[in-house]
């Protein structure tokens, strides 16, 4: 399962490659915003486990995010808490466009031309479905620098990891009383985040 995972790995790499070939050959390098970056990482036997999983472990969430492109710095690394969910408002920002509804998202496009623009937090988000694991989960995942809380809605269950201390997550602190503090912060984080909260989703087509 290893060797065939880094062989997709190897296929995607060579693939993009010839995107930015493709770019630099039609004169559309400069002009293009290219982002490279995954919907989630690969467990690959850490805590035991392979593919996906409910808890999102480092593993799965803190992927890979490159860009480059017009006013985008080159050899600069951001390290703030960033999200996925992030991009949808990053290309309306360089595309010039107005959003239809109001987004759960803020554009990356000051961190990536090099502005002090701090950030406090990073959201995921993971309904899944029973036919995952045999149960439903309504799952909330809030990232800090230092830690990381994930809330299941429905049971009131949840995983608190303290990074700085802990950064290979095999500590739950989540009913730790010292913990406490941390834990309502992270909560009100996750209930203040941003853009419009949809009160009922679709319900999904297959393994989800």
């Amino acid at each position: 399962m290893t060797a065939n995972y880094y062989g997709m790995i190897s296929l995607i790499d060579h693939s993009v490659g010839r995107m930015l070939e493709a770019l630099e050959q039609f004169g559309l390098a400069r002009d293009t915003l290219v982002v490279y970056t995954t919907d989630h990482g690969e467990l690959l036997g850490n805590h035991g486990l392979y593919l996906k999983h409910p808890i999102p472990y480092e593993d799965l969430l803190r992927i890979g995010m490159v860009v480059r492109g017009p006013g985008v710095g080159a050899d600069r690394v951001v390290r703030e808490p960033v999200s996925t969910l992030d991009l949808a408002a990053t290309f309306h920002d360089y595309s010039g466009t107005v959003p239809l509804r109001t987004l759960q998202s803020r554009s990356l496009r000051p961190l990536l031309e090099g502005a002090d623009a701090a950030r406090d937090v990073a959201y995921s988000e993971w309904h899944v479905h029973a036919s995952r694991c045999g149960v439903a989960l309504k799952l909330r995942t809030v990232r800090t620098k230092t830690h990381k809380c994930t809330f299941e809605l429905e049971s009131g269950a949840g995983e608190l990891y303290d990074l700085k201390n802990d950064p290979e997550e095999m500590t739950n602190r989540f009913e730790d009383p010292a913990y406490a503090s941390v834990r309502r912060e992270l909560h009100d984080m996750m209930r203040a985040r941003p853009g419009e909260v949809l009160q009922s989703l679709a319900e999904p087509v297959g393994m989800a």
